[in-house]
This record gives structure tokens, C-alpha cells and sequence, in this order.
């Protein structure tokens, strides 16, 4: 019922959106948000411990949808104008404010959960993936910049070669709190370099120390993994 909701008012949103970003990338939104629903419905009917979805999950959901809304007009063949560039950049950021507000609903209602966040790490890599496919379509730094948004995906393939990689991280607060800031410093770069009153130059420059945090968190969990003995 949730999914059919959201998926209904998405549907109803892609005239405003249409008004403001083009009819063909909102529809194109919309297809990937209805895909995006259907494998979270099935993840929600196979993993979810709780018997209602909870608002954190909800707030993850908006998340997708906006990051979907983004992939539709980064992948439309037409170029970055700054006005589109300034309105991608105030949604993501909408997206980012959300950021952190999902783990606090779902400690608030009791209904933290893996699959929540699993759910919210999927989302984060998502956006970060389409964040710097943006950043490359509007020509604000060079095609090396999708290392950032493809470093997630590269590692889930080498988790296919490597079983180490496939263990579970040990619960680490410092970790943990590693990882969710340089992903919003993934995010807040990305989001300073496609606002259009970003020299280039400077774009480069945040975008390359985010490369360098990013490589430096996925170097720091394999050491974590290869110091860990895997539990019998």
C-alpha cells in the first residue's frame, strides 16, 4: 500500500516537474522510481523485521525519488544549462538535508533495522553515482570525477572475486561515523561543483580531496576485513 501510494504521487508530480525540468526527463524519473519500488517492496517483504515500514524508511524513499528525478535529466542527451544546473543543485541539496534525518525517525519509533540501513547506504551510493554523472554532463570537472559515484559498484563486483570482501564489517562506532561523513562530503562536493558559480578549477580540487576520502574509507574497511578472524 505505501509503495502503491508513493508510486501515485509521483505519478501526479511529473506534470510540475514536467513544467520545470521537461515532460521526457520526469516520465523517465517516474520509470526509475516505479523499478526502484518494486525491489525495495520485495526487500521490504523479505528482510523488513516490523510490521509497518516506519517514517525513516519513508524519508529514504524521498531520497530515491529525488536522486531518480536527477538520473532522469543526467541521462536525457540534452546539456546542462545553468538554470537546470542551479535547480539540480537546490534539489540535491533538499536530498542531503534529508541525510541523516531517516536513522533519527528510526531510533526515535523503534524500528531500526538492517534492512533500513542497507536501504539508506543503497540510496546514499545511488545519489553519489548520479551526482557525478551530473557533474560530468554539465562539463564541470572531467569524466574521472565518476570514480567517485562508481567505487561503491566497483566494489560489489570484487566482492564476487574476493569472499573477504563479502564478511560482515564488526560494529565499529568510529567506523561507522568515518563512513557516513565522507559520504556527505561525497555529496556536498558533487553538489558545490555542478552549481554553476563554482570555478572549474576549484571544482576539480573538491572533487579530487572527495576521491582521495572516498579510496581512503574503502582502503581502511579491507584493512578492518583482513584484521578481522571471520566468526565460525
Amino acid at each position: 500500500m505505501v509503495f502503491t501510494r508513493s508510486l501515485a504521487f509521483a505519478a501526479i508530480s511529473v506534470p510540475v516537474l514536467g513544467g520545470a525540468m521537461g515532460t521526457f526527463p520526469a516520465l523517465i524519473g517516474l520509470a526509475l522510481f516505479a523499478g526502484l519500488l518494486l525491489a525495495v517492496e520485495r526487500g521490504v517483504a523479505a528482510h523488513h523485521p516490523h510490521p509497518r515500514l516506519g517514517a525513516a524508511n519513508r524519508i529514504t524513499l524521498v531520497r530515491a525519488a529525488i536522486a531518480c528525478l536527477i538520473a532522469a535529466r543526467a541521462f536525457e542527451p540534452a546539456s546542462l544549462g545553468a538554470p537546470e544546473r542551479w535547480l539540480l543543485a537546490a534539489i540535491a541539496v533538499t536530498a542531503l538535508m534529508l541525510d541523516g534525518a531517516d536513522g533519527w525517525a528510526a531510533r526515535r519509533q523503534g524500528l531500526a533495522s538492517a534492512f533500513g540501513a542497507r536501504f539508506d547506504m543503497e540510496v546514499d551510493a545511488f545519489a553519489i553515482l548520479v551526482l557525478a554523472i551530473t557533474v560530468v554532463k554539465a562539463q564541470a570537472v572531467p569524466c574521472w570525477v565518476l570514480a567517485i559515484g562508481g567505487m561503491r559498484y566497483v566494489y560489489l563486483a570484487a566482492t564476487l572475486v574476493f569472499p573477504l570482501l563479502r564478511r560482515p564489517l564488526p560494529p565499529r562506532r568510529i567506523a561507522d561515523r568515518r563512513r557516513k561523513t565522507i559520504a556527505v562530503i561525497q555529496s556536498v562536493g558533487l553538489t558545490i561543483a555542478l552549481v554553476p558559480a563554482t570555478l572549474a578549477g576549484w571544482a576539480a580540487v573538491i572533487c579530487g580531496v572527495a576521491l582521495v576520502l572516498l579510496a581512503y574509507s574503502f582502503a581502511a574497511d579491507v584493512v578492518i576485513l583482513l584484521s578481522t578472524r571471520p566468526h565460525r
